[in-house]
Parts: structure tokens; C-alpha cells; sequence
């Protein structure tokens, strides 16, 4: 690359890559129409997510690296167009249920837009280098030039656009304050925002992308502020290891976040490694004993790797799969790529491993491109693996029928969680276990995962019944308190989990403690004046014996519940002390009931 040009884009190449933007933006805004009209072909998700992976990602990749508007070469991305609907495709088919939550939408398009950002990213180095020097890139030098130009270009345009759409927020601003709205609706407008963003991108990139020398310029700055701090990571790393054999592992298990704290060190470490060691002359940076020691933490960094997949593992193994730690797995397992690579040949090539370190980044960046593409296609699904484990881990024994999270396969796996779900309702497991088919139905019948309106038929107490698990197990909730239940619209009835109704004898008059899934708050129902009414809502205090208070958290009380004498709402089960609060209602029929007895009195 020639670093004393002025200018990067011909003038037909400039217009061309301003002209693609427009078309983009245009492209984008067709799809916000079709979406508002609810038009058919994006009605469904999987067209939808499709149609927008393409018009995002194709124009986005030759609008970051095309070199020449005229070259021949620019028909090779239009192959990735295939593979990236069939992308959309498959994330649309996913997402074709419920959503998690009810003020946000699947967790997935985020996951997906990154996985698939750094592939292309990745990609668009190849292509720019197989453009500018008409060959496949053979040398690791031009890559690395290519990463920083893309990295700063995006970086300088997200700035460049932010600043952009300030101005105009001001602007609607200021004539907004002296009652002029015009300006304001315009700039909301779809009309205006797609096409006018994406022209302003267009010409932002061209001018960011014709001022070479800046790019250089920041680049040089990095670099320096990376050079400096690199042996400070170094030594961050040398020190860790150095101490762990006095103080064990197991305080890293106990935070629970080792591997993401092991995972975020070793990835700082190889940025920045990558970033300073790129001469393969012998202009090395730093003396040689400050070298040699970021060469000996880049030779220990497999101890990390290892450290992070045993720390995973026990997550794993006490757990199970889940899908944020199968993807921690993935980016585990090619991190552990680079940094057995990297110290096996410092091993073995010594000070001559340079070169041979940066011919495998080639390599190894493929790897990575293609892993998160694949990851992201029906062949390697993650979120079908996890929904099986679970099953399996289920079936195994491993997990019991009231620590299975049908919630989890059902909101936060999409439809590969749903089809698991009805694939074991139909299996020969399930329909032996009726309790579990009939959490598996409820499950499905959510619209999303805290669903409020009933799963049960209210006009049926047989079924609004089967809602709540009854201790002792003779006992059997009365009707009026089940009606009662259904006019308050208990939460009960909308949980795929039954309830916990215990019955309660004690001198107060207690009938029933009923605990929602998860709560440690009791309700306690008592019956008055030939019906049932709540009493107040029942806590936890702690141990009667200070060296006995952990024994009591997040205790259910058994049917021994009792009240303290002489105590305001204080009641004991065995060792454990609870208090209750009172309900308005319940807290005026005592005063009215005390009013009524005084009065009988005086009479």
C-alpha cells in the first residue's frame, strides 16, 4: 500500500459508492413501508429477516471495500448474496415465536448482526486485498493495514453521522421552540431519514476514505497508546499465573465469571500483541527483556485457555447447556485457536516465529469467518443443541420435572426450543408423567414469558385446581376459595408451574398459605362470614437463634404455622419466624369487628 497517496476512490468509484448508499437507504425505507402496510412478502419473518440481511450487509460490505467501481472482481460478493438470505432466512424461521419478554423482542437479531458483522468484516479484508493487489493475499501485512483502515473508517463514520443527525435534532429544536413544527416532522419522517442517512453515509465514507493520510495519522496514535499499554497486560497475565499456585482455583470458581474474566484478558492481550508485533524485520519493538517478557505471557496464555474451558465446564456439568454458554464455548474454542498457535510456534520458531505467526492469522481469521457463519445456518444451530441437552439432561434424570425450564426452551431458543418442547410432549417419557405434559401445554399456550392472562379454563375449578400443588396431600382447596382465586386474578393462574397451597391450623383461623413459583412471599386466605377473603401476605423474618439464620432464608413454613404470643402479626414455624402484613380490607373488619363487640358491651 502506498501511504504518500492523497487519494484512495476515482472519481466514478466515489460516485458509484454514494450512489449504492442512496440506493441502500431507499432499499431500507421500501421494507419500513412494507412492514407498516403489512404487506405479505415481509409479513412473514423469515422473508422479512432476509430481505434485510441482504439490503444491510451486501451494500455495506462494497461500500467498506470496493477499490475500483470498473474491476471484475466486484461481481465476487454478489455469491455471498445466497448465503446471506438464506441467513435471514433461517434467524426469521427461528424468532417464528413468542417473544422473551413483552417490552423487547428476541435476543437473537443482536447476536446474529454481530456474529455475521465480524465475518464479513473479516471477508472484506480478503476481497480488498485480492483488489488492490489482483492476487489472493499471501502476506499478513496488508490485512493488518486493511483492519485498522475498516475499523477507523466505521468508527470516524459513526461519528461523522452521529454529529449529523445532532445538527438536525437542533435544528428541529430551535423552530420547534418558536412554533414552527415543520422541520421536526420532516426530519421524522421515513420519506426523509432513510434516504437522506444513507446519502450523508455515502458521502461520508467517500471523503473518510479519501483522506488516507488521516487514517494513517489516528492508526499511528493507536498504535502508540497500544504499545504502551501492552506490557502492562503482560504483566497482568505473568502475575496471575504466577500466584495461582498459592491461592488455588477455587476462588476464580467462586465469582462465576472466571471464564469471561480469563476470556477478556487473553483476547486484550492477542489485539494487542497483533497490534505492536507486525514488523518481520529486525525493527522489534521494546529492549529484549521487556519483549521477552510479553513473549513469555503470550507463551503461557494456553494455561488461560484451559483455565477458562475448566471453569466453563463446571458451569456446564452443574447446569447444563445453555445458549450463552455454547457461545461462550465457540469464541473459548477459537480463542484457544490463537493462542495455542501462537505459543506453540514461539516454542518451537523462537525469534524467528514472527513470520510464521502472522501466516497463521490468515488461516485462522478464515476460521473464525467461517465459524460464526456457520453457527448461524440450520447446520450448526446452537440453539437445537441446547434444546436437546435439556431434554436429554431431563429424560437422563439429571434434571427434575420441577427444576426443568420450560420457560427457558420456550422464550429464549425460538423455535428450535418449541419443537423440542412438543417433540417431548409426544414422547413416551412425557405421556407416562401427566404433571409434565401438562406444564409442557401451559408452556405452549404463552404468548410471551410473563404472560399474565389465564392458561387454564377459569369456567372449570377441576382444572383451575390442577394449578396448585396441596400440602398435606389429603387436603383439597375449597371452591369458594378457587372462585376467589379467579376473581383476583391470582397469578397462579397463569404460570406453567403449579402453586404452592399449604393448609394451615392454628388459633388465628389461618386456612391456606399459597406461594407463587419462585416468591418467598406467602398469601394467606382465610375463611369470613361464610366465605373467603385475604388475610395479608405472609415473610420471612429469619431464625429464632442467631447461629441457626441462614437455615431460615427463603424457608417455606410447614402446616405447623403458629402465632407468638404476646406478639403484632409474628408467627414461628419450627425455628423459623415469619410476620404478616394485613390487608387494607382485612385491617377495617377488625376495627369494625372491634367497633361492634365495644358497642355490644356498653349495651
Amino acid at each position: 500500500m502506498d501511504d504518500n497517496r492523497l487519494n484512495t476512490l476515482d472519481r466514478a468509484t466515489s460516485l458509484g459508492l454514494i450512489f449504492l448508499a442512496f440506493v441502500q437507504g431507499c432499499a431500507l425505507y421500501a421494507l419500513h413501508l412494507a412492514i407498516d402496510h403489512e404487506y405479505w412478502l415481509v409479513a412473514d419473518q423469515r422473508w422479512l429477516k432476509a430481505l434485510y440481511t441482504v439490503a444491510v450487509t451486501l451494500p455495506a460490505f462494497y461500500l467498506i471495500s470496493i477499490v475500483r467501481l470498473r474491476d471484475r472482481i466486484n461481481l465476487l460478493p454478489l455469491l455471498l448474496a445466497p448465503l446471506l438470505f438464506l441467513l435471514g432466512w433461517h434467524l426469521g424461521w427461528v424468532e417464528q415465536v413468542p417473544e422473551p419478554q413483552q417490552w423487547g423482542g428476541h435476543p437473537f437479531t443482536f447476536a446474529f448482526c454481530m456474529a455475521v458483522g465480524v465475518a464479513l468484516f473479516i471477508l472484506a479484508l480478503f476481497f480488498r486485498s485480492s483488489a488492490a493487489s489482483r492476487t489472493w493475499p499471501k502476506t499478513y501485512q496488508p490485512m493488518l493495514d486493511y483492519s485498522w483502515e475498516h475499523a477507523l473508517t466505521i468508527a470516524q463514520l459513526g461519528l461523522f453521522i452521529g454529529v449529523f443527525w445532532s445538527l438536525l435534532s437542533l435544528w428541529a429544536a430551535l423552530f420547534s421552540a418558536i412554533g414552527l413544527d415543520f422541520f421536526k416532522t420532516l426530519f421524522q419522517t421515513p420519506a426523509f431519514f432513510y434516504p437522506v442517512t444513507w446519502l450523508v453515509i455515502g458521502m461520508g465514507l467517500v471523503m473518510i476514505r479519501n483522506r488516507f493520510r488521516f487514517i494513517a495519522s489516528v492508526r499511528l496514535m493507536c498504535e502508540a497508546l497500544i504499545k504502551a499499554l501492552l506490557p502492562l497486560v503482560a504483566l497482568i497475565v505473568l502475575m496471575f499465573f504466577a500466584v495461582l499456585p498459592w491461592t488455588g482455583l477455587q476462588p476464580i470458581w467462586d465469582t462465576g465469571r472466571a471464564a469471561q474474566i480469563l476470556m477478556a484478558l487473553m483476547l486484550t492481550l492477542l489485539l494487542f500483541f497483533n497490534a505492536v508485533f507486525y514488523q518481520i524485520d529486525n525493527k522489534l519493538p521494546y529492549p529484549i527483556w521487556l519483549r521477552s517478557a510479553v513473549m513469555l505471557a503470550v507463551v503461557l496464555l494456553p494455561i488461560g485457555s484451559l483455565l477458562a474451558a475448566w471453569a466453563l465446564w463446571l458451569r456446564i456439568d452443574q447446569y447444563g447447556l445453555s445458549l450463552d454458554r455454547l457461545w461462550a464455548a465457540l469464541l473459548q474454542a477459537l480463542t484457544a485457536a490463537f493462542t495455542f498457535s501462537y505459543s506453540l510456534l514461539l516454542l518451537w520458531r523462537r525469534q524467528a516465529a514472527l513470520p510464521s505467526m502472522q501466516r497463521a492469522n490468515i488461516g485462522l481469521a478464515l476460521l473464525v469467518a467461517g465459524a460464526l457463519i456457520v453457527v448461524n445456518t440450520p447446520l450448526a444451530d446452537m440453539r437445537h443443541w441446547v434444546a436437546q441437552h435439556q431434554v436429554k439432561r431431563l429424560i437422563d434424570g439429571r434434571t427434575t420435572v420441577d427444576a426443568f425450564d420450560y420457560r427457558y426452551l420456550r422464550f429464549h431458543l425460538g423455535q428450535p426450543g418449541s419443537l423440542a418442547l412438543q417433540a417431548l410432549a409426544d414422547s413416551e417419557f412425557a405421556q407416562s408423567r401427566p404433571g409434565l405434559t401438562r406444564r409442557i401445554e401451559l408452556s405452549l399456550k404463552q404468548t410471551n414469558r410473563w404472560n399474565q392472562d389465564p392458561l387454564v379454563d377459569t369456567h372449570n375449578l377441576n382444572d383451575v385446581a390442577q394449578q396448585f400443588s396441596v400440602n398435606p396431600e389429603d387436603a383439597t382447596l375449597p371452591e369458594p376459595l378457587l372462585t376467589l382465586l379467579i376473581e383476583q386474578g391470582s397469578v397462579c393462574l397463569s404460570q406453567v408451574e403449579p402453586c404452592q397451597a399449604l393448609q394451615v391450623s392454628n388459633e388465628q383461623g389461618f386456612q391456606w398459605l399459597i406461594y407463587a413459583p419462585y416468591s418467598s412471599h406467602g398469601q394467606v386466605y382465610t375463611e369470613h362470614n361464610a366465605g373467603w377473603q385475604h388475610l395479608g401476605t405472609l415473610t420471612e423474618l429469619g431464625a429464632a437463634q442467631d447461629e441457626n439464620s441462614d437455615d431460615c432464608r427463603y424457608t417455606k413454613p410447614s402446616t405447623d404455622l403458629q402465632p407468638i404470643p404476646g406478639s403484632l402479626n409474628a408467627y414461628q414455624s419450627g425455628n423459623c419466624l415469619y410476620s404478616l402484613r394485613p390487608t387494607l380490607e382485612s385491617v377495617r373488619q377488625q376495627i369494625q369487628a372491634r367497633a361492634e363487640a365495644s358497642g355490644a358491651r356498653i349495651n
